[in-house]
């Protein structure tokens, strides 16, 4: 059964999460070191491989203006060698502002400490990333619907 891999790059970890089959609920699922781009490309064909991936969405880290910064460049620049490293899987960018506060706060409400639970404010920013993107789609399906 066909699923959506969100991924939350950052300079150290990258964070994971995965849809349901009906793309509809994302939720968290781990975070990988970030060594380099060649066993990125290595892990994330292990993911797509073993949940059956379908599509890929990367956070692009865009300004609170939605402009592009120095780290904006940066992260693009990682996307756009997946997406000819990860093919025959669609690689999508998608708008990550914001995803970070959402992940710290969604640890706060379980009464944990964001710093010490640094691998897991990346799955949950990837987490919140996808259901955005899951959510922005499906609202568009219902659109084409009526």
């Amino acid at each position: 059964m066909a699923r959506y891999l969100a991924i939350d790059l950052g300079e150290k970890r990258i964070g994971l999460a995965i849809s349901d089959p009906t793309f509809t609920i994302a939720q968290p699922y781990k975070t990988i070191p970030f060594k380099n781009l060649k066993q990125l490309v290595k892990d994330l064909k292990q993911v797509i491989h073993d949940k059956e991936i379908s599509k890929v969405i990367i956070g692009l880290p865009l300004t609170l203006k939605g402009t592009f910064s120095q780290k904006t460049t940066e992260v693009d620049e990682i996307i756009t060698e997946l997406q000819e490293r990860l093919k025959p899987v669609p690689v999508v960018k998608f708008d990550e502002r914001l995803t970070t506060i959402q992940a710290h706060s969604t640890l706060k409400q379980m009464g944990k400490s964001p710093s010490r639970h640094r691998e897991r404010v990346d799955q949950l920013a990837a987490m919140h990333l996808l259901q955005n993107y899951l959510d922005r789609e499906n609202n568009w399906r219902k659109q084409d619907d009526t």
